[in-house]
């Protein structure tokens, strides 16, 4: 059952009840992690579950087929083991914001196992360009194979750093600005990331920035100034959480009005 609009207006409309659900939720992810003890947890750190992503992946899709890459992903998704992607129905908002702004260089902050990297890339022009941008090596490895899988390595460039440790390197590929980024990483440096890309003159007017898992698991500080800054225009799609059809979630989709250039 997915959870009612009605329900998530209510939720919205209270802070506090806000505040209420999303303790609830952390509190009964701790519990399933403990439950499932450590040899799951162990197997999640060495990439076990990923690479076996990519190999179903690689062994039950043709090349050069993101669709069906990405339906494969989904599916493991919702029937298998959960993922870390921007998943199916949150992927939509992001795909009409893609329609929408038509990107031609984009950026990703979390490349996870190349997911939205292809979902963003598929949709990128001839000569478009997506930078990914991923600490963790075991994904970076994967991403780039599943990338390459889709047929989009010519669009996508997986980067294994962090945004801070980036900026030459993307200066120095001749990256000026950005039209579109997508921030999906580590909930808490949403904000922070943000301000990099604004302080670095990365965005331009007209640039869009899309933002996961804003409500679950989280980003409050990113979302309030996305609602008080006169620097963005922002709407909230409320969905679900990736591959959930209980836990609200909420993607903001947020254009880009002020000043540009380094500040």
């Amino acid at each position: 059952m997915v959870a009612s609009p009605a329900v998530a207006r209510i939720i919205q409309t209270f802070p506090l009840l806000q505040w209420l659900v999303h303790l609830v939720l952390t509190r009964c992810m701790r519990l399933i992690r403990a439950l499932f003890g450590g040899r799951q947890l162990m197997q999640q750190a060495k990439g076990q579950k990923e690479q076996q992503v990519l190999d179903l992946v690689l062994k039950s899709t043709p090349s050069g087929n993101p669709q069906a890459i990405l339906d494969a992903i989904d599916n493991y998704a919702w029937t298998s083991g959960f993922l870390m992607n921007i998943g199916d129905r949150k992927g939509a908002i992001m795909d009409e914001a893609l329609h929408r702004y038509q990107p031609k260089v984009a950026l990703e902050l979390g490349g996870y196992i190349g997911y939205s990297a292809i979902r963003i890339a598929r949709n990128l022009p001839p000569g478009g360009k997506l930078y990914s941008i991923e600490p963790n090596e075991t994904h970076v490895r994967i991403a780039r194979r599943m990338i390459q899988h889709a047929g989009l390595d010519d669009k996508v460039e997986v980067l294994q750093s962090i945004l801070t440790e980036s900026i030459q390197a993307l200066h120095q590929k001749g990256v000026q600005t950005f039209d579109f980024a997508l921030i999906d990483h580590v909930k808490h440096l949403y904000l922070q990331d943000l301000l990099v890309l604004q302080k670095n003159g990365f965005l331009k007017r007209g640039s869009v920035v899309v933002g996961d898992n804003v409500l679950t698991p989280g980003s409050p500080v990113f979302r309030q100034y996305l609602k008080e800054s006169n620097d963005f225009a922002t709407t909230e799609h409320v969905s679900n959480l990736e591959y959930s059809n209980y836990v609200l979630d909420i993607v903001t989709v947020s254009e880009y009005r002020g000043k540009e250039g380094m500040q």
